[in-house]
């Protein structure tokens, strides 16, 4: 940064927004690629200004930010929910390890049924053990 150049108008190159953000490029990518993040296409590189990207995290958190984008959440009691499209989503932890959910999606997928219909069959079958 030159004497010209203050903190507020200082660009930063994708890479150096992963690296201010602490996250991978293409965890950087992805949130430009959609939108979340405000940058520009300057040819065909991104830039972004810093103080616009401090601003965006500083938002981060709000009601409307968390309505509109489908955060997760956690409720008063640990559970995590998120609001999007005006539904409430309630994450619900199964006792279910990788490997038995995609055999149940192969499974459900071979017998052409829903597979939230055989996660619960799955269930029911796992609370009677």
């Amino acid at each position: 940064m030159n004497a010209a150049t203050t903190p507020t108008d200082e660009v930063l190159t994708l890479e150096e927004l992963a690296a201010y953000l602490k996250v991978s490029e293409t965890t950087a990518y992805t949130l430009v690629r959609g939108g979340e993040i405000p940058g520009r296409k300057v040819g065909r590189e991104w830039r972004f200004l810093k103080a616009r990207v401090t601003h965006w995290l500083m938002q981060a958190g709000t009601e409307e930010d968390m309505e509109k984008t489908g955060f997760v959440q956690r409720d008063d009691l640990g559970g995590e929910f998120k609001q999007e499209g005006g539904q409430e989503y309630v994450a619900l932890w199964l006792p279910i390890t990788r490997e038995e959910k995609a055999a149940q999606i192969e499974k459900a997928t071979r017998d052409g049924v829903n597979v939230s219909e055989l996660i619960a069959d799955y269930l029911r079958s796992w609370v009677k053990a």
